[in-house]
């Protein structure tokens, strides 16, 4: 009995030193990490509106998809907005940015943090990638949600990764929706 209590208190001591050692770790790199990514969230900002200034972000909390929506303006003006969406694919969550006009067609995308898989639902970070989506949102050329309505050219580019293809599509097509509902459009 006496070995037990012994062996219990060197692994409580263990465990004790391990937890104490990844908090102070944490507390040292927890900072570093929310200034890093608030850092990538200005680039990518900027990327999405070249030429425009990027508004104070709007949390949004009466959507499942839409997160934070930010105006965009050129010479004082609202000329569209930013969404930042949250989609589900393959490896779970996924953050999304997208610059909509006014009537939600999309201008630009780009995918930020996620967890899809490397070599297939990876490819959906690449610019080449979402330009199948630049140009969709509005009533004339909705955000391609299947397959189907793709060219079969950029069809053959989702093969293999339908599940990120599909979520990032829904987020895309949520916001439009989203867009078109806070400027009155249709």
């Amino acid at each position: 009995m006496k070995d037990v209590v012994i062996i219990g208190l060197k692994l409580f001591a263990i465990c004790a030193v391990a937890a104490l050692t990844l908090g102070g770790i944490n507390a040292i790199t927890e900072p570093v990490i929310i200034q890093r990514r608030a850092m990538e969230l200005q680039q990518a900002l900027d990327e999405l509106n070249p030429g425009a200034e990027t508004g104070e972000a709007e949390a949004v909390t009466d959507n499942p998809v839409v997160v934070k929506r930010y105006p965009v303006l050129q010479d004082g003006q609202k000329v569209g907005w930013d969404l930042e969406l949250e989609g589900s694919g393959y490896g779970g969550e996924m953050k999304i940015l997208v610059r909509y006009d006014q009537d939600g067609t999309i201008l630009a995308v780009k995918l930020m943090e996620n967890s899809e898989t490397p070599g297939l639902g990876k490819k959906a970070e690449n610019p080449a990638y979402m330009e199948k989506f630049v140009n969709t949102g509005n009533s004339g050329n909705p955000v391609p949600v299947r397959k189907d309505m793709l060219p079969p050219e950029q069809a053959d580019s989702i093969t293999g990764a339908t599940i990120t293809y599909l979520g990032v599509s829904k987020a895309l097509a949520e916001g439009a929706g989203y867009i078109k509902s806070i400027s009155g459009g249709e």
